[in-house]
Order: C-alpha cells, then sequence, then structure tokens
C-alpha cells in the first residue's frame, strides 16, 4: 500500500501569502473568481518577460528542436563527466536531495493539474492528444503510475514533511498550475504554453532525475509533450487561421507563466566535499551510461500498462432504488453512477469530475480514471 502526505493545513499557513493562500484553497476544490484573479496578475508579470521564439508556429518548431538537441548536448556531456570520475552535480547529500524535495514539493503536488479541463473535449480530434497527455499523468487511474500518488509516497518516505512552512514564493508554480485548472477552458491557449515550460521547471531536468535516482529518490519525469503541444497547434490554427496570431500570443503568454517564481536548481557542490554513496540498486548507474535522452522519447515517463485491462464494469445494477439503498461505499456508489448514465458523454462528463487535481489520486479518482481512460479509448 502507498504511504500518503497529509494534507491538513498548517498553522503558519492561515497566516501565508496570497500565492500560498490561493494554492491551499484550490488543492481542496476550484474557486473560479480566485483562480482568474489570480491568473490575471500572474499574466501581466508573464507579459513583461522576453519573447522565447518568433516566427509562428515555425518559429516555435525551431526553438524546439534546438532546446531538444541543447539539452541533450546537455545530458551526453553531463554523462561523460560522470563516467569519467566526476561527482554529483547537485546533491552532494540525501539530506540536500531532501531540501530541495521540500522546496519542489507545492509543484509536485499538482502535476498535470493544468491539462484537466481539457477533459471536456474528449471528442474533439484537435484535443485528444492533451486528454491523452493528462491521462499519463493520472497513470490512466493506476496508483503506481499516477505521478501525484508517487510524489505523495516519495516526500513521505523521505520525511518532507515541513513544506507547507515555505515562504510564499515557493507556492507561486504551484498557485499557477491549480488555478488553470480551476479556469482552463478560458485559458487553454495559455495551457498549451505552459505545458512547453514544463520541460525547462527544476524538477524535469534529467541529470537532477539521475541523482535523486542515486540516492534512492525515485521521482517521475514529466511525459514528453512538444511534439504533442505542435500537433495541436498546427489542428486548431488550421481551423481558425484567421486567430493564428492572437492564439499564438496566448500560448506564449502561457509559456512565460512557466518561469515566474521558479525555484532554481541547487547549487553545485563544492569540490571535493564529501558525498553519500549511491544507493546500491544498480538501476541509477545504468542510467548513468544509458544514451543521451531526448524530449521526445516516446517511452520516456511512459507510465506501465496493466497486464490486462480491467472490465468497465466489474457488477451489475438493476437501477432500482432497492438496489441503491444496497450500495455501501464510494466506490461502489461511483460504479453503481457510471452504469445508471444515460450514454457514453454523460459518464465521460460525470467521471471527469472525480479526475481533478484534489481527488484523481485518491481512490475514487483513480478508479474514475481508469474507467475513463477505458471509454476515450473507444472514443
Amino acid at each position: 500500500m502507498m504511504t500518503t502526505l497529509p494534507l491538513s493545513r498548517s498553522p503558519q499557513a492561515a497566516a501565508s501569502g496570497p500565492s500560498q493562500q490561493l494554492y491551499m484553497l484550490l488543492r481542496e476544490a476550484p474557486d473560479r473568481a480566485a483562480a482568474t484573479a489570480y491568473l490575471q496578475r500572474r499574466l501581466a508579470e508573464a507579459a513583461a518577460l522576453p519573447s522565447a521564439w518568433s516566427d509562428g508556429v515555425q518559429g516555435l518548431e525551431q526553438w524546439l528542436e534546438l532546446r531538444s538537441r541543447n539539452r541533450a548536448e546537455e545530458f551526453r556531456q553531463y554523462q561523460q563527466g560522470r563516467q569519467e570520475g566526476a561527482p554529483r552535480r547537485h546533491f552532494a547529500t540525501l539530506a540536500q536531495a531532501r531540501r530541495f524535495l521540500s522546496v519542489q514539493a507545492p509543484v509536485l503536488l499538482v502535476e498535470g493539474a493544468w491539462l484537466h479541463s481539457v477533459l471536456d473535449y474528449w471528442r474533439h480530434a484537435a484535443y485528444m492528444p492533451l486528454v491523452k497527455l493528462y491521462l499519463d499523468y493520472l497513470g490512466k487511474g493506476i496508483p503506481a503510475a499516477n505521478h501525484v500518488a508517487q510524489v505523495r509516497q516519495v516526500l513521505a518516505v523521505q520525511a518532507c514533511s515541513t513544506w507547507q512552512d515555505l515562504e510564499d514564493s515557493g507556492f507561486v508554480q504551484g498557485a499557477i498550475r491549480l488555478a488553470l485548472a480551476s479556469t482552463g477552458e478560458r485559458y487553454l491557449a495559455e495551457i498549451l504554453g505552459y505545458q512547453l515550460a514544463v520541460a525547462d521547471q527544476p524538477a524535469a531536468q534529467p541529470s537532477l532525475l539521475l541523482e535523486l535516482a542515486e540516492l534512492g529518490i525515485a521521482l517521475p519525469p514529466p511525459p514528453p509533450s512538444d511534439t504533442v503541444i505542435l500537433n495541436v497547434l498546427r489542428a486548431l490554427l488550421g481551423d481558425a487561421p484567421e486567430n493564428a496570431a492572437q492564439f499564438l500570443q496566448q500560448v506564449e503568454l502561457g509559456y512565460a507563466l512557466g518561469r515566474i517564481g521558479l525555484q532554481t536548481l541547487p547549487a553545485t557542490p563544492e569540490d571535493g566535499a564529501p558525498q553519500d554513496p549511491p544507493v546500491a540498486n544498480g538501476s541509477a548507474n545504468a542510467a548513468i551510461f544509458a544514451p543521451p535522452v531526448t524530449i521526445d522519447d516516446k517511452t520516456a515517463g511512459a507510465p506501465p500498462e496493466p497486464e490486462q485491462a480491467r472490465p468497465i464494469l466489474r457488477h451489475r445494477f438493476d437501477g432500482d432504488e432497492h438496489a441503491w439503498e444496497t450500495i455501501t461505499s464510494d466506490l461502489g456508489l461511483l460504479e453503481a453512477q457510471i452504469a445508471a448514465c444515460g450514454g457514453k458523454a454523460e459518464a465521460m462528463t460525470m467521471l471527469a469530475r472525480h479526475m481533478g487535481p484534489s481527488v484523481h489520486h485518491q481512490p475514487l479518482g483513480l478508479m474514475a480514471a481508469r474507467v475513463y481512460s477505458q471509454l476515450f479509448a473507444l472514443a
């Protein structure tokens, strides 16, 4: 059974700044008005940042290709250095890694949250890749593949329980993610841009993930998504070319949102500083000498598939009022509600409500994600 991290608020959280207050609020339930107001302020900050690319979709594609090549080369050089005996770049000790986890916890605990609203567009061909991407973050309902469930497990095992006491700046990115989840249909273009920024954030860096693995900490990497976003953009702009300039400007604002308030990568340990030995599990050392990883590797970060898919419904419900009275669990009630739906569209809408950032890693949300994934595969 996976260990979970308590969701209770600390006394400090009650007197926290605006980002932490919103973060704690939206982790419990969506608040569209509060989320919209927060996003408007952050988008104004994002608009002041320099542009990352130019020349429309073609310029974006060239920029992404360059970023991918640069990242692969940087990781290749890192691997070569490690193979030649260089020490770890980010974490000399397990204690340093745990401090990093505590700082990153508000972001990691809402992995994929910004994509929740795309579930409403499962019938639109242009958005189907985004639905699949969100389901990847959710592990398609498999607990061991759900990113947030994995993060909660790591934080509990590593005793990283002080993250709620961080300064308000430590909650900016987490609050942005949850705000996008609460208002997503209004900010679909910004969501696309934000997804592009995820690969630049600290916890997505291959060398850092590798060093955590050496110290016995397995964080899931974000699913590769650059090609997904490009394909979605081409499909959307092909349907409405007259809106391309405005839409792409919003995409760029979304990318800039992902650069606001980032917690920096850990400083390089001092030369000669004693380093904790790697955990003797063999997996980290194998990864050091593996070929460089590129962001569009179709297998990178992919959650494991179940050996045998479960049936969509495992029980029969007669649908009369006495049958409903015999239901004794939330999972049983959800299954009965699915069976009672008038059609697939109604079932998908109902299931999506149970797949939000605050619940998708819980038993009810995991079941909803499993059923949604199976129904979506039949679309």
